[in-house]
């Protein structure tokens, strides 16, 4: 059986058709609810104005937050990768060291021996 693969939450930044349903989403469960609910029209129109406002803001909001968690996890990412870089650099440099010196150790044993 073969599963789809889980998508990265860095993914969804880019995702047009995942933002364009969540905002379809929001906006209809608010107009339902509005249309359900005992006002005058007055009152009503003002009402929807200053929600849709309201979770325009809190979309905003969420975003914002998403794009700071996602752009933190990249330098995190880069942090480490730079991190192991330098210490494989250093490993390498230890091991190359390691190298040269026992080769002239072995020189150094053929030309008395």
């Amino acid at each position: 059986m073969h599963f789809p693969r889980r998508k990265h939450p860095q993914v969804y930044l880019t995702d047009q058709t995942y933002l364009s349903g969540l905002l379809t989403g929001v906006l209809t469960g608010l107009a339902i609810g509005f249309l359900f609910a005992p006002r005058s029209g007055k009152e009503l129109r003002k009402q929807i104005a200053d929600s849709v406002s309201d979770q325009t803001k809190e979309v905003q909001s969420q975003w914002d937050k998403t794009k700071a968690q996602a752009k933190e996890t990249i330098d995190n990412l880069k942090t480490n990768v730079g991190y192991v870089t330098d210490k494989a650099g250093d490993k390498a440099d230890q091991l190359a060291d390691d190298a040269k010196s026992g080769l002239d150790k072995a020189k150094d044993t053929f030309r008395i021996g």
